[in-house]
């Protein structure tokens, strides 16, 4: 099964709602369309609008599919885990209304793993009790998710409490894994591989590539992103066409190329989405 292909503001430069030089919104459901893709994920929680019935209606004029939405919390802080529960239910309360069918769960990056992230041996190992509240939180979630027909998914990310091989395998004996290419290759680790190893237990795929030599510089993440670590799908390390013959059967993956606000946008996704393609990894929308 060929998924179809989805995109989202990240894409744009877009990780907080309220960050200075953000684009439009508009701007972005009309470039994921021009870009030629079927499905949006919902980005960061009142970047798109927060009325259900208005986002369906933005959505529907463009031929758009509402995935998913994400939090993006410090889940490795217990005291913060009732003000995270709050956050998640708004995103669900808008995502499945919409049309969404999954919560994408992320650990917020912290600073200390930020500086050694895609570096285990030098990223300062998580305590027990950020162990414990990762896990609290992940099963938390998890049950907002579900009360709200929604499937929850894990998402491993580089500077933070969820990226190494032991963080991952904990995270999925909890929960669904929402896999990132380019996450994983940033933490040095096989994304064909690990799509072979979580297999039933991959809920959603986002589709992300790495600019090797901008790895290789040992940048903190949010300077490694900044100097273009992420780079339009096929133009990176991340074998497509190996990737292609390992997925399992998903009706939908997310193209994503994490960056600062500028540049182009819709022609880097035309060129990812022309890459998938070519590999047999996507459905032209």
């Amino acid at each position: 099964m060929t998924p179809r292909l989805a995109t989202g503001p990240v894409s744009w430069g877009v990780d907080f709602a309220d960050t200075p030089g953000n684009p439009p919104w508009d701007v972005v459901l009309d470039g994921a369309r021009t870009a030629g893709y079927a499905g949006v994920e919902l980005g960061p929680l009142g970047y798109l609008p927060t009325d259900p019935g208005r986002l369906r209606n933005e959505l529907a004029s463009r031929d758009l599919q509402l995935i998913a939405g994400f939090v993006f919390e410090p889940l490795h802080r217990p005291k913060e885990l009732p003000r995270i529960v709050v956050a998640a239910h708004r995103v669900a309360e808008l995502v499945a209304p919409a049309g969404g069918t999954h919560l994408i769960v992320i650990d917020q990056i912290d600073p200390g793993r930020a500086a050694a992230a895609g570096r285990a041996e030098r990223a300062p190992a998580p305590t027990a009790d950020e162990r414990r509240a990762v896990a609290r939180a992940i099963r938390t979630l998890a049950d907002v998710a579900g009360a709200a027909g929604l499937t929850a998914a894990v998402h491993p990310h580089a500077g933070t409490h969820i990226e190494f091989a032991a963080e991952i395998e904990q995270a999925a004996e909890l929960a669904p894994i929402c896999l990132d290419t380019g996450h994983l290759a940033y933490a040095r680790l096989d994304p064909v591989e690990w799509l072979r190893r979580l297999g039933d237990r991959v809920a959603l795929l986002h589709l992300k590539d790495v600019e090797p030599r901008v790895l290789a510089r040992g940048l903190s993440f949010w300077d490694a992103v900044a100097a273009g670590v992420f780079c339009p799908l096929g133009t990176g390390c991340v074998d497509l066409s190996a990737l292609a013959r390992a997925l399992p059967p998903l009706a939908w993956a997310t193209v994503e190329q994490d960056r600062r606000p500028g540049g182009d946008p819709v022609a880097d996704l035309v060129a990812s989405r022309c890459a998938l393609e070519t590999a047999g990894l996507g459905v032209p929308a």
